[in-house]
């Protein structure tokens, strides 16, 4: 049994130089924003989101509205929230906590 404990242990620690290199991937500023926790999102954290969609299948359209409860984490500052085109941001309400 140890002879098969070393065998297993050798071919484990062999594996990573057998692989073969995933291709390596050039990221976009956009694939920066979407997956770093920048300043204008460190400083809150969602807690919820209220999200009202509709669907218009005569015209391709979706359009609804999202409302974020979020908790203040840090300092507030600028508040970054993204979208994947070609969903657009058409205004923006603050509300104080209740």
């Amino acid at each position: 049994m140890p002879l098969m404990r070393l065998i297993l242990a050798l071919a484990l620690s062999l594996f990573p130089f057998l692989t073969v290199p995933a291709q390596q991937r050039t990221f976009t500023r956009a694939d920066t924003l979407r997956g770093s926790i920048t300043p204008e999102r460190a400083w809150w954290d969602v807690v919820f989101y209220d999200l009202h969609v509709t669907l218009d299948p005569a015209d391709s359209t979706i359009s609804g509205w999202n409302g974020i409860t979020y908790r203040v984490t840090g300092k507030p500052r600028a508040m970054q929230v993204d979208l994947q085109e070609p969903l657009a941001i058409d205004s923006v309400i603050q509300e104080a906590g209740r």
